[in-house]
């Protein structure tokens, strides 16, 4: 297939499983919306999703309908196809796809006469497009950028790839990012303990969930509120204590402004995380933050006073917990960051982005 016209427009194409809503969003639509709500570019940028509900306000979104492609191919390979479909008549001068090298290598057999920019959230080895060095290779000969959210996931990347400086020009670092708030004094905050994210194992969850339940019946002054869709794990233990409260799925909005409102939260992943949204967006808000130190915690928690725990069990979490309760003054000593000097303000991030696309542009 050859397509004949390009339009001075930037596509971007997250998975399938994004509807790029504020009632049902995933990390990946949170950060398409937040380094693109500034960008010089919004007007030529076009969102291509399969559309169930409101999309995100600001934005021009197209809709990618459920095709037999779909049928035929899987979710993911069957929305690439129909993409292509859709942008047959006149192919947009960038493409950016998000968290899916299987249709970055789709795309690029077709002579769109686009550029490809290819975004990591997860660690490249995790997919099974990009876990070969073969396949690698590939993916860096036909994509002109390749963006990650950690230097942790470049380097997962790279394992094993030749020392070209050519190819490894086109990696790059784009970071999640958050707006500088103004926070609000130690005195003024509630006496809570917060906990945003999947209850699953990987993100310590249990081991959390078991510290909470001892120190908030050692503290009876001290709630737990955790925000993450409920499983079936957890169902039943939801309404066992009173001062342990599950708040289902928030809007993001709604999680920011009750962080900013409370003292103490807990990011106690004991995977290798892609970045760490909740660790940046708690030390942001203004909380004492307990985090561990896995994959792209590491590189927020260098930039910040984090009260950090290199080994995660139920022990160090409860002793974490308790050390912060009992005291004020280091809950004060926590909670004073300022992201507004680091790398991780949206302004920066957005400008970086833009910087790229402009060598494309103009």
């Amino acid at each position: 297939m050859l397509y004949q016209n390009i339009s001075e427009e930037i596509a971007i194409l997250p998975p399938y499983k994004e509807k790029f809503s504020p009632e049902n969003f995933g990390s990946v639509s949170l950060y398409i919306k937040d380094t693109n709500e500034n960008s010089k570019f919004k007007n030529k940028i076009k969102i291509y999703i399969n559309i169930t509900s409101k999309t995100f306000k600001g934005f021009k979104s197209v809709n990618v309908p459920k095709t037999f492609h779909h049928i035929l191919f899987g979710k993911n390979m069957g929305h690439t196809k129909s993409f292509l479909k859709i942008i047959k008549k006149k192919a947009p001068k960038i493409i950016e796809i998000h968290n899916r090298p299987k249709s970055a290598l789709e795309i690029s057999k077709f002579s769109t006469g686009s550029k490809l920019f290819l975004y990591y959230h997860n660690d490249p080895l995790s997919f099974k497009d990009t876990s070969s060095l073969k396949k690698r290779l590939q993916i860096l000969e036909n994509c002109h950028s390749i963006f990650f959210v950690s230097n942790f996931l470049k380097k997962r990347f790279l394992e094993g790839i030749p020392n070209n400086k050519l190819l490894r020009s086109k990696l790059n670092i784009i970071y999640n990012g958050v707006n500088p708030i103004k926070q609000i004094s130690i005195e003024k905050k509630k006496l809570n303990i917060v906990y945003v994210g999947e209850l699953e194992k990987k993100k310590g969850f249990d081991i959390f969930f078991h510290s909470a339940n001892k120190i908030i019946d050692q503290f009876p002054n001290w709630k737990v509120h955790i925000f993450g869709k409920l499983n079936s794990n957890y169902k039943n233990l939801s309404n066992k204590h009173k001062r342990i409260i599950f708040h289902n799925f928030k809007k993001n909005n709604y999680v920011k402004e009750f962080l900013k409102k409370s003292s103490i939260s807990v990011v106690p992943s004991v995977w290798n995380e892609p970045f760490g949204r909740t660790l940046i967006e708690s030390i942001n808000s203004g909380t004492a933050t307990i985090s561990s130190n896995k994959g792209g915690l590491k590189e927020i928690n260098k930039f910040f006073k984090t009260l950090i725990l290199n080994k995660i069990d139920k022990k160090t979490i409860y002793i974490a917990l308790k050390k912060l309760i009992m005291s004020k003054d280091e809950r004060s000593y926590y909670s004073n960051n300022n992201v507004s000097n680091t790398p991780f303000t949206l302004n920066k991030i957005t400008s970086t982005l833009d910087n790229h696309r402009s060598k494309i542009l103009f």
